[in-house]
């Protein structure tokens, strides 16, 4: 099958059958942390009892360690591989998360959420780094693309699950939620190699057994 569709359906053929799903949801944690944070922030910093100023503070230090975290994550993923660094950012990122609602010193807290700042955007773009290891070249395009487009629903439901705890006074929740994003990404795109594997050996045992009655 020619075309777009059939691009779209060799998603699901041989070796990307179970990574794709992954995949997606992997990037669908991402950018729900990366605008979920990045949009209540602020706010969750406000209701732990910071004052305006240091919250405002604090979205520019994540930013900051977001710019570290690129040029960190690149050098990385280049000697131990994007799905390996993307898994421990991602756990990284929600452990970060867990104390964004506590009352620490502000000093501290800067520091947190620097580092935080650090692994939560990078962790989003070794999934992308990944997806393009996963695909053949002929699906080089339509894989990250569906990834990049299943992402972008995670950026739409961040904002969300960072304003329903608020909406309901209790932003701790907010650092909650976004801590357990966080595990559901590093999961995902550490499953990826596994359920590649797992596709190789059944295609290859397929494969002997045709050979055995030929």
């Amino acid at each position: 099958m020619k075309g777009r569709l059939g691009a779209v359906l060799g998603l699901s053929g041989p070796g990307t059958r179970w990574a794709t799903p992954l995949l997606w949801a992997a990037s669908f944690c991402g950018l729900m942390l990366v605008y979920g944070i990045s949009t209540w922030l602020p706010q969750m910093m406000r209701a732990s009892g910071y004052g305006l100023t240091s919250s405002v503070g604090f979205l520019m230090a994540v930013n900051a360690g977001g710019i570290v975290g690129m040029l960190v994550a690149g050098r990385t993923a280049g000697r131990f591989g994007p799905v390996r660094v993307s898994a421990v950012w991602f756990l990284l990122t929600a452990a970060g998360a867990l104390p964004l609602g506590a009352r620490l010193p502000l000093g501290l807290t800067y520091a947190v959420v620097a580092v935080t700042g650090v692994w939560l955007f990078s962790a989003q773009v070794m999934v992308y780094t990944a997806a393009d290891r996963v695909y053949p070249p002929a699906g080089r395009a339509t894989g990250p693309g569906w990834v990049t487009g299943i992402g972008r629903t995670g950026a739409v439901a961040g904002p969300w699950l960072g304003g329903t705890p608020a909406a309901s006074g209790d932003d701790r929740l907010g650092s909650a939620a976004f801590a357990l994003a966080g595990l559901v990404g590093a999961v995902s795109v550490a499953l990826v190699p596994v359920a590649r594997r797992g596709v190789g050996r059944g295609v290859g045992r397929a494969r002997a057994e045709a050979a055995a009655t030929q």
